[in-house]
């Protein structure tokens, strides 16, 4: 037993030692935006080019790469799972906005959670703390499995982001909030209008008659491609979902299935995955220089999102200074947001992903796969809350109010190291347990 509390308490001070990396990321951000070194315009327009560009390339190179005909079957867990947690996740927001008369937003914070540049960098930072040595099987290496485990969560952030933008402004809607469009949903890291739709919508509007007429129809062109490149993928989608996901000016969904859709056909077709990804004494012609440079610009994403984060939330504090009414912090909201993220869901996703694992072949042989999808449902909401209070027909202080709730979340963030450890251990168990 004192050898498992050792275990444990490791696995914990890594895990704590990994969160506490990923907040101060966040805070640099906050203070760049106070020291003036980053302007609002600026924090919009890196946003932008993180989910239209680098977002994409990533999930290009770690999809591409790690996506194998014999293991194709290791992401159709992640994509039943993502889309449960988030339906699950809205009926507990729902009754909880019911039954304790809590504001309407707190059902968005519980059905979205940061899906992408969090969980991405907390992943590197375990690389850094040794924590996942313990899950790695022969051959393994611990930067294989990093990436591994960044795929699987590529396809839950995807998962997430087009649930968002699809159930994301009915919410409000419902709640009578006047949203007058539907873009509002979560863009690259979920991050809402922010991120999402306040950089291909309003700032294109705005920038687009400062453009040359030639640049504005090669961004057509670019855009129409996109959205053909996308068809034979989004012909899976009921048509329903499909026109949904299409109705939105903003290209971000396009983008994210555009990587889906090119990750996928080059892990999927062996040629292609041959020439694109093995190394160059094996037939890999395109690895050292063309998938090399998109991996530079897609590993960009994770450290320079979660940055450009914190620099939102610095905008937003100084939003607050500056209003006389900054709202009061419904601290019933905050505290029952806490409990569903990162108290209630831990315990359900570890202690089911632990079931499927060890009793049934459902969910593979992959301890990365375990570990991540135990983590997939927890940590703080989006920042798409904020996105799309900017939308609704609300006042500035309860803007704010949201802004606020939102921080206390993202400080309350450490608190995610409990759930690394515990999906830490847990997996190393079944993982002992099947070598036997």
């Amino acid at each position: 037993m004192s050898v498992s509390f050792q275990d444990l308490g490791t696995s914990f001070l890594g895990a704590f030692q990994a969160c506490v990396s990923v907040l101060l990321t966040l805070a640099y951000g906050v203070i760049a935006r106070y020291a003036g070194l980053v302007s609002e315009t600026s924090i919009k327009d890196v946003s932008g080019l993180g989910i239209k560009l680098f977002f994409p390339a990533l999930m290009v190179v770690n999809l591409g790469s790690n996506l194998h005909l014999s293991s194709i079957l290791n992401y159709l867990p992640i994509l039943v799972w993502s889309t449960i947690v988030v339906f699950v996740s809205l009926v507990i927001g729902k009754l909880g906005e019911r039954v304790l008369r809590l504001p309407a937003w707190v059902t968005a914070a519980c059905a979205f959670n940061n899906t992408t540049a969090l969980p991405l960098l907390l992943i590197q930072s375990l690389e850094s703390t040794g924590s996942l040595k313990r899950l790695l099987k022969d051959g393994d290496s611990v930067s294989d499995a990093v990436e591994r485990s960044q795929s699987y969560l590529l396809i839950c952030a995807v998962v997430s982001n087009l649930l968002t933008y699809v159930v994301g402004p009915k919410l409000l809607q419902q709640a009578d909030a006047g949203v007058e469009g539907a873009e509002g949903g979560e863009g690259g890291d979920g991050e809402g209008r922010s991120e999402g739709e306040g950089d291909d919508g309003d700032g294109a509007d705005e920038q687009s008659p400062l453009l040359p007429a030639s640049i504005r129809r090669t961004g057509a062109q670019i855009r129409g491609k996109s959205r053909a490149a996308c068809a034979p993928l989004l012909r899976l989608l009921p048509e329903k979902l499909k026109e949904e996901a299409l109705s939105f000016d903003s290209p971000t969904v396009l983008n994210m299935l555009l990587g889906l859709f090119l990750g996928g056909l080059l892990g999927l077709t062996p040629p292609l995955h041959r020439a694109f990804f093995n190394k160059n004494e094996d037939g890999g012609i395109f690895n050292a220089w063309l998938v090399l440079s998109i991996k530079n610009i897609g590993k960009l994403f994770t450290t320079l999102q979660l940055f450009i984060v914190g620099g939102k939330l610095g905008v937003s504090f100084q939003n607050i200074q500056r209003s006389a009414k900054s709202g009061h912090v419904p601290w019933r909201a905050v505290v029952f947001v806490f409990l569903v993220r990162f108290v209630l869901w831990p315990a359900i996703s570890i202690s089911l992903v632990y079931v499927f694992a060890a009793k049934t072949s459902l969910l593979g042989d992959d301890p990365i796969l375990w570990f991540s999808m135990m983590l997939m449902p927890t940590g703080p909401p989006s920042l798409v809350i904020s996105g799309l209070a900017e939308l609704a027909n609300v006042s500035e202080e309860e803007k704010l109010t949201v802004v606020k709730a939102l921080t206390s979340q993202y400080c309350l963030s450490p608190f995610t190291s409990f759930t690394v450890a515990g999906a830490l251990h847990a997996s190393e168990k079944i993982f002992a347990q099947s070598a036997k």
